[in-house]
């Protein structure tokens, strides 16, 4: 039993399960702050559920990347929590065992959410957020071998997510909300399209990116609007009450050391594709991830309790 967790861990992908469950959390908790309380156990068990379904996409990902032969030495990112099917440290039956298992956790703690908030729209959010884990590499037609995985995931995994978080705590759609799941939405964006130009020669003849479709310039060009709407959306919240100015210039800071200092400024100088470029650039977007939805989440529990 201790070696089949050893061997599920290597096609999990852990670490980018926090993609979904942290704007989760920052999005729960900016709800309560708006509403001045929290419920505590919607906000645990849709955390579980959201960052669960991450890790069945990711565990559909591996399997499609070794059905497929998409992955070799020379793409690997030798990150111990992945891509172990195609390193051969867990077997096929490994994988399938873990998404049956996360899909079941998944869902089961997203009926808890629907029982306790008697939600129409949870309901039907959670069914679409199943089907989007399952079609994301598996299936006849997997989005995210087209240009449109981007959008989708983004648009999925941070918008409706942190989205859907700050709705079940104020009980009302918001245009806070709406604001507010733009900044989660645009850094998921960002973290798929850092690792589709990463993977722009590998997934030729296998995959068509989005930028396969625009170019790979113009694709670590295009973070630019993106990052854009996000500074925007998170100014125009503390314009409409939704955040502190104190809430605010800890937000832009992230977005300067993380987000500008720490990744755009020298990713944005790569010229061409290189083979340790997924390796070096990919885990960027994810600090970016970690960092603004932990240290804002603290800032609104911070704001709650002193409200």
């Amino acid at each position: 039993m201790k070696d089949f967790f050893k061997r599920s861990y290597t096609v999990m992908e852990v670490r980018t399960g926090f993609a979904t469950g942290l704007p989760i959390l920052s999005g729960g908790l900016f709800g309560a702050y708006l509403s001045g309380g929290l419920k505590l156990w919607p906000l645990i068990f849709f955390f579980i559920s959201g960052f669960s379904f991450n890790i069945v996409a990711n565990v559909a990902n591996e399997i499609r990347g070794y059905l497929k032969a998409e992955e070799d030495e020379a793409t690997f990112t030798w990150h111990k929590g992945s891509e172990g099917l195609v390193r051969g440290e867990a077997t096929l039956k490994d994988a399938w065992i873990v998404l049956a298992g996360f899909f079941i956790l998944a869902s089961a703690s997203g009926l808890m959410v629907v029982l306790l908030t008697k939600s129409l729209l949870v309901l039907m959010m959670g069914l679409l957020g199943a089907v989007a884990a399952l079609t994301y590499s598996l299936g006849p037609k997997p989005y995210i071998v087209y240009p449109i995985g981007e959008a989708v995931s983004g648009f999925l995994v941070g918008g409706v997510s942190s989205w859907i978080s700050t709705y079940l705590q104020v009980g009302a759609i918001t245009t806070e909300g709406f604001l507010y799941a733009v900044i989660p939405m645009m850094m998921t964006v960002f973290l798929m399209s850092t690792n589709n130009t990463s993977d722009y020669e590998k997934d030729k003849g296998s995959r068509t990116t989005l930028p396969h479709v625009i170019g790979f310039r113009n694709s670590i060009k295009l973070i630019i609007p993106e990052a854009v709407v996000m500074v925007l959306s998170w100014i125009a919240l503390y314009f409409v009450d939704g955040i502190t100015w104190w809430m605010l210039l800890s937000g832009l800071l992230v977005f300067v050391e993380f987000g500008y200092r720490r990744w755009y400024k020298d990713y944005y100088k790569i010229q061409e594709v290189y083979p340790a470029m997924g390796r070096e650039w990919g885990p960027r977007p994810l600090l970016l991830i970690y960092s603004f939805n932990l240290i804002l989440g603290v800032a609104f529990l911070i704001g709650l309790l002193f409200k």
